[in-house]
């Protein structure tokens, strides 16, 4: 609901163009009138291209997204939210947070170095329970900005209507307060929705056979509405749809690490193609981060980076040649 209303607020405040107008006094004499475009309030968000009342530091948690943990809290909130694969084809989000940032968030789950390799490209403070010995290592060679609840680190909490390891919940202004500032933002591009009709309004792919995710176009809102297994994918706390302005599809390289508990590893430094839904309308590309602490710049076909419309990403890392359906409702009925 804060996007909805914060979109529409600026949608308003730029109603307003530069007109000149001629005012008759009486006695053949005319006045010019000028009105000028009122200049946006508040504070720009550089991830969604949106004014914001507030900014904290940037921050990307690790989001638990086992059945037991749907529905996540403040998912709804984030600026930008990553989706990949974990051992076992579950998946997590990490999920960044900037402008207006709900109060807390979660379940919070354990680290996995291939996340960590996104959280350092923004310099973000990485929110998690614990980890594997290879991601406790890598935190110290990457310099990530931990915060882990393992270590006793401020901010989390139990919910005590979820079931281990499921109810671990992380306050932001308790765990920020004191830090340092930080953040790498990037000069992404950000436009008006297209006023055109949408490429495609549905789009559909699966993780698994117990995660299928599914968009569909809102002609009204103009976002992409967000379904789980076939069921709107809903926020906890307010019981509103997850949605997405804008959907990228990056194909990265995964691997069985063959270790006791088939971890994997998902080569986000590197290369591949990209696939895009921005703003209703499709398109190809690449995606390119040519190490740690780089970052991932995403083009379109014609090797420019990528222009964003204004609101929040969800970025889908999935395996090359995984299956994406896309249809037109409207040229069904």
């Amino acid at each position: 609901m804060r996007n909805k209303i914060l979109v529409l607020i600026v949608v308003l405040l730029f109603a307003v163009s530069i007109l000149s107008a001629c005012v008759d006094l009486g006695q053949g004499q005319e006045e010019e009138v000028i009105v000028y475009d009122p200049v946006p309030t508040g504070i720009y968000n550089p991830l969604t291209g949106l004014y914001v009342e507030t900014t904290q530091n940037l921050t990307a948690v690790m989001f638990d997204n086992m059945m037991p943990a749907r529905p996540q809290s403040g998912l709804i909130y984030a600026d930008i939210i990553y989706e990949i694969e974990a051992e076992g084809q579950i998946t997590r989000f990490m999920a960044l947070f900037h402008g207006d940032p709900p109060e807390f968030v979660g379940p919070v789950r354990s680290a996995r170095p291939y996340y960590m390799q996104i959280a350092r490209e923004w310099d973000a403070y990485f929110v998690h329970v614990g980890g594997c010995e290879v991601s406790r290592t890598r935190a110290r060679e990457w310099n990530i900005r931990n915060i882990d609840d393992m270590r006793g680190d401020r901010g989390f909490f139990l919910d005590r209507e979820r079931r281990r390891p499921h109810n671990t919940y992380f306050n932001f202004a308790n765990a920020l307060e004191g830090k340092a500032e930080n953040g790498n933002f990037r000069n992404w591009v950000f436009i008006d929705t297209p006023e055109q009709e949408p490429t495609y309004t549905q789009i559909s792919f699966r993780y698994s056979n117990t995660n299928r995710v599914t968009y569909q176009w809102d002609n009204d809102r103009q976002v992409y509405m967000r379904y789980i297994n076939d069921s709107p994918h809903v926020d906890r706390g307010s019981g509103e749809q997850l949605f997405a302005n804008n959907i990228i599809f990056q194909h990265a390289s995964h691997r069985n690490l063959h270790t006791a508990l088939d971890h994997i590893s998902v080569d986000v430094v590197g290369s591949g193609e990209a696939v895009y839904f921005i703003g209703g309308q499709y398109h190809r590309g690449t995606w390119e981060k040519r190490s740690v602490e780089g970052p991932t710049i995403f083009y379109d076909q014609h090797g420019q980076p990528i222009n964003f419309v204004r609101g929040n990403t969800w970025i889908q890392i999935v395996r090359p040649g995984t299956n994406i359906n896309m249809i037109n409702i409207n040229d069904e009925e």
